[in-house]
């Protein structure tokens, strides 16, 4: 079943991150804009999801800092044909990771 929004504690288990590291990467990445409720919580959307799939990939597989992050966020708006291919393989990246939290 796909959600509207998420909130953190399902956002940490789909993308096997701690909470923490959801949370101070939403204050250094630019490109994560996430939406608060009247109480303060966070909830996340399914773009969500996939930008914090891509922010670990970038700084764990790719080894990134969080300032080239915010550099490949930044440059990849120039560049949408290899954008798309990106939402792409982050698709079915998030699909299998769902297929597996099931």
């Amino acid at each position: 079943m796909k959600k509207d929004y998420y909130n953190i504690d399902e956002v940490s288990q789909l993308i096997n991150e701690q909470k923490y590291t959801i949370r101070f990467w939403e204050n250094r990445i630019e490109k994560l804009n996430v939406l608060r409720t009247h109480s303060g919580h966070r909830l996340y959307n399914y773009e969500n999801l996939l930008i914090l799939k891509k922010i670990k990939k970038l700084l764990e597989v790719d080894k990134l800092t969080l300032d080239g992050v915010n550099d490949y966020f930044s440059k990849s708006k120039l560049k949408n044909h290899s954008l798309n291919d990106n939402i792409i393989t982050d698709l079915k990246d998030l699909l299998e990771l769902l297929k597996k939290s099931k």
